[in-house]
């Protein structure tokens, strides 16, 4: 009897799950998100091996793209996730590329809840070249740009600022054995011009010896230009420059030519470091603006080359207003010259064009968004130069890096795939043996020749 009473509530239980699980409502599967075919994406791509690729997409891209896809044809070959850094989206697909083979990418961001959005970058062909070898040779924390760093009149050294937790360290590095002296971290000057292997001029403060007593005006952006003797630790005076709109440019044959206090004095001199003479020019003809800071290889402003011998001015080139030179030079006989022109649209279009002997003998398209470093200093052998280019986000295959122009042929060719979209403009100073002491945003590099 005891028995068929459990048999009985064995059963009620079984019967009332059964009936509870009947019960439930059921649910559809979850539906499967659409991808939504959204066109082209704007990119900047960068070979980094024979096997590896990193693409980099824009911060401000919405959606956020969340995964890339490498493809050929129909067939997916790799899939990677696509990180965040403080300036760019990127991803790095490692992959065994084939020579000349066309591969697409599909970048594929969250929309909505139940949508994707994938975006295309199409014909690529992978191209991993690398005809130098780089060698970081001193690190900066916080660089302070071109006007912050200088070759000496006798290419011995490199002078640089670097701008750690507010405090400006002036070091030397000799390019012959790559020692780097702290000179000091008391400069009261965030430009560098080096005089020669062991002097700077820097802005004065008031422990530069021999500045003239002026009347200033509280409003005035008068301050003494001096020279300072790194190894004696006193600075002499120059001249009056203007500290808020001057330009100042580099030393050549010991000559410099600066911006006078621009409402005050209303003048740019050419200063003879010998002696201190100086052959004065009027603001009321002469572009100041335009003083090239950056030639070690002639004193120049807009269209014309300041002769430092008697302070003569002469137009090498016949320019428009829209064209400047950048430098011209001296082993070679090729000059450099950049071009600008608006749109109707108010877009900014550069060019960049080569002459030699007064002719014309390359001449780039007009473009949006890329840029063309020439270097600071030219190693020109058998009419090939080489210089530095980078290119915008955009929605072409186009590859930041070194690149060659044969000035006979007018062939273009990348050398070197160089590209990190943390770094600021580069200044690059070439040299005989081939090799480039290159400035870069977090550096000072030595690049040569891989072979």
């Amino acid at each position: 009897m005891k028995n068929n009473i459990y048999l009985i509530i064995i059963a009620a239980l079984l019967l009332s799950a059964c009936s509870k699980k009947n019960d439930m409502p059921s649910y559809p599967p979850p539906a499967k998100a659409v991808i939504k075919d959204s066109g082209t994406i704007p990119f900047k791509i960068a070979p980094l091996a024979d096997n590896q690729v990193q693409v980099f997409l824009r911060i401000d891209q919405q959606p956020v793209p969340s995964k890339i896809i490498l493809k050929q044809d129909t067939n997916t070959l790799q899939t990677a996730t696509i990180s965040k850094n403080n300036n760019y989206y990127s991803a790095v697909i490692n992959y065994t590329f084939k020579p000349g083979v066309k591969y697409n990418f599909k970048v594929q961001a969250v929309a909505t809840s139940d949508t994707i959005r994938q975006f295309s970058i199409n014909n690529y062909t992978h191209q991993f070249v690398h005809a130098f070898s780089y060698k970081k040779l001193l690190d900066l924390k916080q660089s302070l740009g071109p006007k912050a760093a200088d070759l000496s009149p006798s290419r011995n050294y490199l002078f640089i600022t670097d701008d750690v937790n507010n405090v400006l360290y002036t070091k030397r590095l000799s390019l012959k054995t790559f020692a780097v002296d702290v000179i000091s971290d008391k400069l009261p000057s965030t430009f560098v011009r080096a005089a020669s292997d062991d002097e700077l001029l820097i802005y004065g403060d008031k422990s530069t010896a021999n500045v003239p007593q002026v009347t200033i005006d509280p409003g005035s952006d008068r301050v003494p230009l001096a020279r300072y003797d790194i190894n004696t630790q006193k600075s002499t005076f120059v001249d009056f420059v203007s500290y808020d709109y001057g330009r100042i440019s580099r030393v050549v044959n010991n000559h410099v030519l600066v911006t006078n206090p621009i409402f005050e004095d209303k003048t740019v001199s050419l200063v003879n470091l010998s002696d201190l003479s100086k052959v004065k020019y009027s603001l009321d003809n002469f572009d100041f603006v335009r003083i090239n800071e950056y030639s070690t290889n002639h004193i120049l402003c807009a269209n014309n080359l300041i002769n430092t011998a008697n302070g003569s001015i002469s137009t090498p080139l016949n320019l428009d207003q829209n064209s400047g030179i950048i430098d011209i030079d001296n082993a070679s006989g090729y000059a450099f010259v950049s071009s600008a022109k608006g749109t109707s649209a108010n877009d900014l279009l550069t060019a960049f064009s080569i002459y030699k002997d007064g002719s014309l003998v390359y001449q780039s398209a007009y473009v949006h968004g890329n840029q063309t470093y020439f270097p600071v200093i030219a190693n020109i052998k058998s009419d090939i130069l080489t210089f530095y280019r980078c290119f915008d986000y955009n929605t072409q295959v186009q590859i930041d890096g070194y690149y060659t122009l044969n000035l006979k042929t007018k062939e273009i060719k990348l050398i070197q795939a160089d590209s990190n979209s943390t770094l600021a403009v580069r200044s690059d100073y070439q040299f005989q043996d081939g090799s480039i002491i290159s400035v870069r945003a977090d550096g000072v590099y030595r690049i040569a020749p891989a072979n």
